[in-house]
């Protein structure tokens, strides 16, 4: 059937578009019809678009607020926003503080939590051997004792591999606890420099070494009074 088809294409008439006559030359090419299909889709989506906004424009609450309407203003047709947004030092002060105390907080927690789930997990890496004492009267009672009536029943293959899947997921959480415990104290160390080298009133030289990479801080020396 698609033979079918493309034989009956082949045979189609290619109707041509005509060219601008000579004496029309003056106005310019004429329009084909795939340059008017790319001028209707343009002109329809620009239509839908004002459409859009009109609905946006007549919907819209006269009461509407929003506090970054305080910093925002229309300038020649164009929505700007004030970028003189500055903070109070006092304030920015008192932010950094309460940030560093919440960190402070949440590090010790979440050490608490690594703590007692290593307690939980202390050795069980490797399976321990367990062994039992048993008194006998005497040593002829040693020598005819079964050892087999004390054996517990050995753990079918489904509990070992339940409990093999429970500590793989408590030592993946213990690495989790473990990673944000690493996080939280790399943002502490960072924010607790910051506020220490904010409330420093002498000249501070920053050192960086060339090999490491570290950086190091140095006050200049000062005469206490």
């Amino acid at each position: 059937m698609s033979s079918f088809k493309n034989a009956a294409q082949a045979q189609r008439r290619t109707h041509r578009e005509r060219h601008q006559p000579a004496y029309r030359k003056k106005f310019g090419l004429l329009e084909k019809h795939k340059d008017y299909i790319k001028r209707a889709t343009d002109y329809n989506r620009k239509k839908s678009a004002i459409k859009n906004l009109k609905n946006v424009a007549d919907q819209k609450n006269a009461d509407e607020f929003y506090r970054g309407m305080i910093k925002s203003q229309l300038v020649s047709g164009v929505h700007r926003q004030d970028s003189h947004n500055e903070i109070n030092p006092a304030v920015l002060k008192l932010l950094k503080t309460q940030d560093l105390n919440y960190l402070s907080v949440k590090l010790e927690a979440e050490k608490k939590k690594v703590t007692k789930l290593k307690q939980v997990l202390h050795g069980t890496e490797k399976e321990k051997c367990n062994t039992r004492t048993i008194f006998v009267d005497s040593d002829e009672d040693v020598e005819s004792f079964d050892v087999s009536v004390l054996q517990e029943a050995p753990l079918t293959d489904i509990n070992d591999r339940k409990i093999k899947k429970l500590k793989s997921q408590q030592y993946s959480l213990l690495q989790l606890r473990e990673d944000r415990v690493s996080s939280l104290q790399n943002a502490y160390d960072k924010l607790k420099l910051q506020r220490i080298l904010s409330n420093s009133k002498g000249k501070v030289s920053k050192l960086v070494d060339e090999d490491t990479g570290q950086v190091s801080y140095r006050w200049r020396k000062q005469r206490s009074k």
